[in-house]
Order: C-alpha cells, then structure tokens, then sequence
C-alpha cells in the first residue's frame, strides 16, 4: 500500500493540512502530514533546509512500502532532495511548489534578495512573508485565513539560501499541481517547471488549494498513488 507524507510551504506546520487529509481519508488514501524544522515560533533553533529534508527522510523511514510525497511551495525544495535519495519514495506531487534546479537556491529563485515587504525576527534568523492573507491565502474562505494567521511561523533565513542539494531522478512518478490564480508563485513559472513532470493538473485557485480545493488535490494525489501502484505490483 502506497503512503502518502505531506509536506507544508514556509511557515506552516502539518496543521495546514487538515482539510486535506480528509479528503484523501474520504478517498481511502493513506496519509500523514510532517512538520518541518525550518518553521518555528522560537527562531533561536529554528532549523535548515538540510533539516527538513532529514526531517522527511525520518518520516518515510517510519513508512512500510512505496511512498509519495506531496509537497507545497517551499516544501517542494526539501521533498525533491528526499525523492532524490529514498529509494522507497516512488511518486511526488509538487503542489503549486519550487521546482529548483540543483544548485538553486529559494532566495535565487526570488531575485537574490528577499522583498522589501518581509518581515525579519528580531535575531535576523528568521522572516514572514508580507501580507500572507493576500498572498499565500489569496481565494481562502475568509473565517479559515482568521484562524490560521495567528499559526503562522517564522521561516528561517537558511532555508531560503542553502542551495537545493538533489533532484528526484527518472523511477519518480511526478505530478505537478498548477495553480492558474496564484498571487505568490506565477502560474507560468509553475507550468515551466512543470514540464518535466509525468502530469500536470490546473485548478483555479491562489497558492493554497489544499486549504481551498482540498478535492482536486486529493484527487491528484488519488490518480499518482494509482499510477504509482501500477508500477510497483
């Protein structure tokens, strides 16, 4: 049976998820969400990118049997390092996520300088993104983005400048989630990384259709798990 591990954009936890994971529980599909390192309320520990991809990897470990991974935003920087070295990881969905090229770093992808309207931790450790609510939460139902605001975390600077260290190779079944009303990542550049990818589902949202459209999410994570099951029995 193939498990599918969650993994959440900057500055979120596995919380952001629950709506998701009732779809795919809805499905019959088997999943667990895992926090990253990276975000933190306490910036004087607050992880690495490195971290997060051992953070994955700890999590598929736990895993018996082929495993897909299901990445937002950032996340999807540490989950091709991951699908790059577990062999078990068979499938990953990239859900409106950075697709960066080995080498490659999030703040490169960004310009080399992180936006003006960021926030920084007092440490200089960490940042916020400006105007979540517009951005990363853009087409939420307005009662979900009040309750979530207050969970969000700070993002740890490292995570945005240590380069992507792998990429998942050819045996990884890859499917990209393409977000056509996105406010934080052009759904242009999102079909350009896309290319590469076995399948590529449009839903019209902003950046967070696990939240908004947890159903045409979980029916793509459906269709790689089936795809990926085809492969491996």
């Amino acid at each position: 049976m193939t498990t599918i591990v969650l993994v959440p954009g900057a500055m979120h936890g596995a919380w952001v998820f629950d709506p998701l994971l009732a779809a795919l529980s809805e499905r019959g599909v088997t999943a667990v969400a895992v926090d990253l390192p990276s975000s933190s309320d306490d910036t004087a520990g607050i992880g690495s990118l490195t971290d997060d991809v051992d953070a994955i990897r700890a999590a598929v470990a736990r895993i018996e049997g082929p495993v897909v991974l299901a990445a937002h935003s950032y996340g999807g920087v540490p989950a091709r390092a991951a699908a790059g070295t577990i062999e078990s990881v068979r499938g990953l969905v990239m859900i409106a996520a950075f697709a960066l090229p080995v080498g490659v770093s999030l703040l490169d992808a960004q310009g080399g300088e992180f936006p003006p309207d960021y926030e920084r931790s007092a440490d200089g450790r960490g940042v916020k993104i400006g105007d979540i609510a517009e951005t990363i939460y853009s087409g939420v139902d307005p009662a979900i983005v009040e309750k979530a605001l207050p969970r969000v975390q700070w993002q740890s600077v490292e995570s945005f400048t240590q380069p992507a260290p792998a990429e998942p190779g050819p045996d990884v079944t890859i499917t990209t989630v393409i977000t056509t009303d996105d406010k934080a990542l052009p759904a242009d550049q999102q079909r350009q990384w896309a290319e590469s990818s076995d399948a590529q589902v449009s839903v019209a949202s902003g950046h967070s259709p696990h939240v908004s459209h947890p159903d045409a999410v979980a029916d793509a994570i459906a269709d790689t798990v089936r795809r990926v099951d085809a492969t491996t029995s």
